[in-house]
């Protein structure tokens, strides 16, 4: 065997390693990364949704939080109504620049632009359903932890007078779908939805 040849034989396993790691990083690079924009992606492939929920509601003022339980609909491009069954019919349906309250059969309609607080709360549902990263940053500073599997957003409010009323909201869920929303107030009330 020739000193060529010999160095050949030494050469060979380095080499199939070196094919196998560029393989390993090739596949690696062709995985998605999991990011704001992914996530939104992920978000806005879905036209509407129809969902049951729970949510409670925890205030220093009650020694048991408060209990409600309805539906969560969501149809393009900006329509989201919650409508509570228990303890008490209700609805808040947010359309264009306008909440309709619905209680006891009577309907009642509040310009979003009086009511900041509700502008804003409008904007985190409607860019978390609809997958809206612009109408989400306008409002929030947006921070995301986990991965496709396992995903956590924490939205605090931008602005002062909205964070004098909000501290944080944060949103959980899987690939496209979101389990829970929480809401933090300034207060240190706080209510958790979460989506069945």
């Amino acid at each position: 065997m020739s000193i060529g040849d010999r160095v050949d034989v030494a050469l060979r396993p380095i080499a199939t390693v070196l094919c196998f790691l560029g393989a390993a990083i090739a596949s690696a690079a062709e995985v998605e990364v999991f990011d704001l924009p992914r996530l939104m992606q992920l978000l806005a492939a879905t036209p509407a949704a129809e969902v049951s929920f729970t949510e409670k509601k925890f205030s220093s003022l009650l020694s048991e939080p408060v209990v409600s339980s309805g539906k969560l609909l969501y149809r393009r491009p900006d329509s989201v109504e919650k409508i509570i069954e228990t303890p008490r019919k209700e609805s808040y349906r947010f359309e264009r620049d306008v909440l309709v309250l619905t209680r006891a059969g009577a309907e009642k309609r509040i310009p979003l632009s009086s009511q900041p607080l509700l502008s804003a709360f409008a904007a985190s549902l409607r860019g978390l359903l609809g997958g809206d990263l612009a109408l989400l940053r306008n409002h929030y500073q947006l921070s995301l932890q986990g991965d496709e599997q396992s995903w956590r957003l924490d939205m605090t409010p931008v602005d002062e007078e909205i964070g004098r009323y909000v501290q944080r909201i944060t949103a959980s869920g899987r690939a496209g779908r979101i389990g829970q929303i929480e809401v933090g107030e300034s207060s240190g009330d706080r209510s958790v939805l979460q989506v069945r």
